[in-house]
């Protein structure tokens, strides 16, 4: 009779160890299963969400799988996956309001009162139609466009925290879009400037821009998409049985490298040497020495105590590879930097037009997506040209001139809350090289928004979108730990 419980002891263990196996077993099933469907959601994104135009034929599908994406998802959101990111929620549903609340009938006496309506109450009282309501916003039609543009990155938000998306497999699934667009891209220039790989009719023809349609947008989400690829490289490095990783990375990098280098974006050259700079600053801060490592890590344990033969190798590579781009001349980027630009003449020259707007509508905003139509009101004689103007060409200040004080304070709620998160990490020893990585990532994308405007194709929404839900979890993570 001793040995019966023994017994039943025993066999108590392997049901719990049965169980435990079957636990794990199933949760690698559900994060590859969530994997694979964000994945998909990610690469039908990228395929028809890479113009920021609000006439793009692409959008028509695009928008209609996000709304049911969005439908879908609500049934596995949860009270407890809401809670731990309120702080995106409250943030995308104060914008989603904001625009919103632009778009509500406004009686007569207060609509007029509102800065450049006079000529149009003039036409009223010559019309009768004085007591017409109309809404904030001085192009209604636009503002609706926005309104239903938040489906995608709605949809990006809430598929992800519904599906329970760490971190590593957003920015894993990011790095692979990278890789994608540098591939398009290089089918795109091999086959001249009538490929049919190019998705847009309107676009950089020539240049390697991928699933985008401007080429300043596809060298700025290269240079992001190589910031990503150093992170996963160097936590590849750092954690056991990653030797495929380990080999993956380095090479992505530079495939991505060497086809943003034969695109024709200043900026993007600049944002590609950034983020090449920053790699390497990542590379030599992060943690060299890793223990349990066996007799066959021998030369990877030789190299890292090596720091400068790591250090150099990438940096000989890259100098070797920027200059016979340039001696062939294969580099137009670099070779424009001395050239005379007409479209950043043009920058400097909106920039009085852009302060005017500012001054009168400040406050309330013009309504998000009408930069288009009051730009006409203010257009001085003098730019007047057979193209037209669709952006302010900073997105910071249109931002605000079509959202006013409020988008503005929005704006900052969410500076203040990077810098708080970022600021935090940075505090921690072991966390510093993810602290560069998330401070130059988004350095990256707010730059090229003061010369351009990225955040408005809905690839790039998804794309910060998911950035910005992974440094919430990556953070919390790290207070976990």
């Amino acid at each position: 009779m001793a040995a019966q419980p023994e017994f039943i002891g025993t066999k108590s263990k392997m049901g719990v160890s049965h169980e435990g196996e079957e636990s794990k077993g199933s949760m690698r099933t559900g994060v590859g299963r969530g994997m694979i469907i964000l994945g998909i959601f990610a690469f039908f994104v990228a395929l028809t969400g890479g113009a920021s135009r609000f006439d793009a034929m692409q959008i028509i599908p695009l928008r209609t799988l996000s709304a049911l994406v969005i439908a879908s998802s609500l049934f596995f959101l949860t009270k407890e996956k809401l809670e731990a990111e309120r702080a995106l929620f409250l943030m995308f549903g104060s914008f989603a309001l904001l625009v919103a609340l632009q778009l509500v009938p406004l009686p007569p006496w207060l609509w007029q009162r509102l800065p450049e309506r006079l000529e149009v109450s003039q036409l009223d009282a010559a019309l009768g139609l004085e007591e017409i309501w109309r809404p904030l916003t001085l192009a209604p039609m636009r503002t609706w466009n926005v309104l239903g543009s938040l489906v995608v990155p709605g949809a990006a938000l809430v598929l992800a925290i519904a599906l329970r998306a760490s971190s590593m497999m957003l920015l894993r699934i990011i790095a692979g879009l990278g890789v994608l667009n540098a591939l398009l891209g290089l089918l795109q220039i091999a086959s001249g400037r009538s490929s049919a790989f190019y998705i847009y009719e309107i676009t950089n023809r020539g240049s390697p821009v991928g699933f985008l349609a401007s080429e300043n947008h596809a060298s700025i989400f290269a240079a992001c998409s190589m910031l990503v690829v150093t992170l996963l490289g160097l936590r590849a490095r750092n954690a056991p049985y990653n030797s495929w990783e380990t080999l993956v990375y380095p090479v992505a990098f530079f495939f991505i490298l060497f086809v943003s280098l034969v695109g024709g974006s200043r900026a993007g050259f600049l944002a590609a040497i950034g983020a090449v700079l920053v790699s390497m600053i990542m590379l030599f801060l992060s943690p060299r020495h890793r223990k349990g490592r066996s007799a066959e890590d021998a030369a990877r344990r030789w190299l890292d105590d090596r720091p400068r033969i790591v250090l150099a190798l990438p940096v000989v590579i890259v100098l070797l590879t920027a200059v016979s781009f340039l001696a062939l001349d294969r580099a137009p980027a670099f070779r424009d930097i001395l050239a005379s630009d007409s479209l950043a003449d043009l920058r400097w020259s909106l920039w009085p037009v852009i302060v005017a707007i500012l001054e009168n509508h400040w406050l309330l905003g013009t309504g998000f997506g009408s930069f288009e139509q009051v730009y006409h009101i203010y257009e001085p004689s003098a730019l007047l040209m057979p193209q037209y103007i669709n952006q302010a060409h900073n997105d910071w200040a249109q931002f605000v001139i079509e959202g006013g004080v409020w988008a503005g304070l929005l704006l900052i709620v969410l500076l203040v809350w990077m810098v708080k998160v970022i600021g935090a990490m940075a505090l921690r020893r072991t966390h510093r090289v993810d602290a560069i990585f998330w401070m130059s990532l988004f350095a990256i994308i707010a730059a090229a928004s003061v010369i351009d405007y990225p955040l408005r194709t809905p690839l790039f929404q998804l794309v910060t979108v998911w950035f910005l839900l992974a440094l919430s979890r990556h953070t919390r993570d790290i207070k976990t730990t």
